[in-house]
């Protein structure tokens, strides 16, 4: 008797607490930011000081209790300065290359399906589709280091993935979220590539499309970030 009455009151609770939490109709925006930098210089070979960052940031709004759909927008750029070791005519000679090396500009839909366990804590997953632009300009040094090779590349990627986490309700404007699993199955890329003699002496462009169907969920993959309600 004792057992079904706890269980009766755990019921009535949570259905209580969902009740009291109204989504509908709200609107939310959430993001986050990553700065990086970092230096490597070993004792032989190349020496990189290296900078990044990635900025992510969604609007959404909740169509029905258990519904939301929006907007997600995506930035990211990374360069560094780094120094090359060559050897040409048997003496050694250093050559600095420094500035953008990545550049990624990207736009998303998302929809997303909530399961409100009581009036603080839940899950969601959905589907999102995602188009991007990205830049590309690395160098590297040929196999006998006499010297320097740049690949440069203009792309834009179409990509389909689904993805999964919980949410916990500090407040009605404040949400603390926690991605768990991710599935990027397909994707399609068409870039731009040039690949030539740093020096301007020889050129080799090419164009490719490449297409890939994964459909494994990485899991876990664990992100935190916060949603603030509007």
């Amino acid at each position: 008797m004792k057992i079904i009455f706890f269980f009766t009151s755990v019921f009535v609770m949570c259905t209580w607490g969902i009740s009291m939490a109204q989504f509908t109709g709200k609107q939310f925006v959430s993001g986050s930011a990553l700065v990086n930098f970092n230096h490597m210089k070993p004792e032989t070979g190349t020496t990189t000081n290296a900078y990044n960052y990635q900025f992510d940031v969604f609007l959404g709004k909740f169509k029905t209790e258990t519904k939301a759909s929006g907007w997600g927008f995506n930035s990211s750029l990374g360069g560094a300065k780094t120094i090359y070791s060559l050897y040409q005519n048997g003496s050694a000679q250093n050559i600095e290359k420094k500035g953008i090396t990545g550049l990624t500009f990207g736009v998303g839909r998302f929809w997303q399906y909530y399961k409100h366990f009581n009036a603080k804590i839940g899950m969601y997953a959905g589907p999102e589709i995602n188009l991007a632009y990205q830049y590309g300009n690395t160098y590297s040094v040929n196999a006998d280091n006499s010297f320097l090779i740049r690949s440069k590349s203009d792309r834009i990627a179409l990509s389909a993935g689904v993805s999964a986490g919980l949410y916990y309700r500090f407040s009605e404007k404040w949400w603390v979220s926690a991605s768990l699993a991710f599935s990027n199955p397909v994707a399609v890329d068409y870039a731009f590539l040039t690949t030539e003699n740093a020096s301007g002496t020889g050129r080799y462009k090419s164009r490719e499309i490449t297409y890939r169907f994964s459909p494994a969920f990485s899991f876990p993959s664990v992100g935190m970030g916060l949603q603030y309600f509007f």
